[in-house]
């Protein structure tokens, strides 16, 4: 029998509090503190309205830690600083945080509801050509946006404008894209990592090549980026998964790609396809797994290492399904949803196992569209179900998008789940 899906609360809500004895730290609109060194740019700061000035403050102890739930700690900070310089940042910020609360007043569900005819939305739609910091921020707040109410498609003029505007900065002067992220500015390398990290895994339904093609540039697959102890090329500070799985996800996606394509001109060679494979496979075996937690890691840290072996094992499911075809029974999938499970599990016991599974939405519907096993199917769908009723998400559109395969299945023909999933951005 399987365990009972994780019923475990929301993490603590945002509270951002400095000691009222320090006089370094000067008083803006919303009553929060910001160190000395952001007082340079305070005369460009917004003064929102009380109405706006309510949604930010939801947006910051509500939304943020479920929109960023494995960002660190200066990640309150960054983003308080871009709603309050940038218009188009806060506009999105509070479409998210109406978004949001109004989904608590309707038991935790609401469905997709197209929001053009808002004044705020059409601001908004100004980040889908971002030209500063703010404008990106935004994009991926209206990539949020959409995600969380269930938008299809919508989602991706947003997401590839902030591709854009990141990869605008990776490729500029920098000796590197490495060095560049190495030396851009803190919110800079934010936004960048989580448009890759999107750009990532909606690459994988879509079944295209990722925009971030520099991946292969910026991230050793040996690991040595990660050995000399460079944090600002971790994938792990801002999305809970290991820089070398990242890797791995963008490479799968580029090998499904390229066996398309190649299965369309008829070109496919089977050996070059698996000794790909077998690249890709070799890094994501290189990677460590602990199973077991560490006396010293924080409750975050805790949260992304259990989240990071959750891709991994869902990484060899999707790494197989594009070597082997999409058979259930195929005993390397078979064996790497069982792990997925199994990884699934060890978070059950952690105060914030929700954390988690708000992260790998992505994972469950890999492993949830390539099983065939009754229990495992329950599994799945009460997790998303019971993550749905807790908060905003596209959590039902998935377990739909699931049934839909399942049910195409029943007559013994494969189906592609990627093709069934290619709307949505499992994120």
């Amino acid at each position: 029998m399987l365990s009972r899906p994780h019923t475990s609360e929301l993490s603590p809500m945002y509270n951002a509090h400095w000691s009222d004895d320090d006089d370094t730290y000067t008083v803006i609109p919303s009553g929060y503190r910001l160190p000395t060194p952001l007082n340079t740019i305070h005369h460009n700061w917004m003064d929102p309205n009380n109405h706006q000035n309510s949604l930010l403050q939801h947006y910051m102890k509500h939304v943020l830690p479920i929109q960023f739930s494995h960002a660190e700690g200066s990640i309150d900070i960054i983003v308080w600083t871009l709603i309050h310089s940038s218009n188009t940042a806060r506009e999105a910020a509070c479409l998210l945080a109406d978004l949001h609360l109004r989904s608590t007043t309707q038991s935790g569900s609401i469905g997709y509801n197209t929001p053009e005819d808002r004044d705020v939305y059409r601001h908004a739609q100004r980040a889908m050509k971002p030209v500063t910091e703010g404008d990106a921020f935004a994009s991926l707040c209206m990539v949020s946006y959409l995600r969380f109410s269930g938008g299809q498609w919508r989602w991706q003029a947003f997401l590839d404008g902030a591709c854009r505007f990141s990869l605008a900065l990776l490729e500029g002067k920098h000796t590197s894209p490495a060095s560049a992220l190495m030396s851009c500015t803190e919110s800079m390398r934010f936004i960048i990592k989580t448009s890759m990290w999107f750009d990532v895994l909606a690459s994988a339904t879509q079944i295209r090549r990722p925009m971030f093609e520099v991946l292969h540039s910026l991230y050793d697959p040996s690991g040595i980026a990660l050995v000399d102890g460079r944090p600002e090329l971790s994938m792990m500070d801002v999305m809970g998964c290991d820089t070398n799985i990242v890797i791995a996800l963008a490479e799968i996606a580029g090998l499904a790609y390229w066996k398309e394509a190649r299965s369309r001109t008829g070109s496919l060679s089977v050996p070059e396809l698996v000794r790909r494979g077998q690249r890709i496979e070799a890094i994501l075996n290189n990677t460590n797994v602990n199973n077991h937690s560490h006396g010293a890691e924080t409750e975050k840290s805790r949260r992304r290492r259990l989240t990071s072996d959750v891709f991994r094992s869902s990484a060899l499911v999707y790494l197989h399904s594009v070597l082997s075809g999409d058979h259930p029974l195929c005993p390397e999938i078979l064996y790497n949803v069982t792990e997925t499970i199994k990884c699934l599990g060890r978070t059950e016991d952690v105060g914030t196992a929700r954390h988690v599974v708000r992260s790998v939405v992505f994972s469950i519907c890999v492993c949830g569209c390539l099983t065939d096993d009754p229990a495992f199917r329950g599994y799945f769908l009460q997790l998303l179900q019971e993550l749905q009723m807790e908060t905003v998400g596209n959590c039902a559109l998935v377990c739909d998008l699931m049934r839909r395969v399942w049910t195409s299945r029943e007559g013994g023909t494969p189906v592609d789940w990627r093709v069934v999933m290619r709307e949505i951005l499992l994120v």
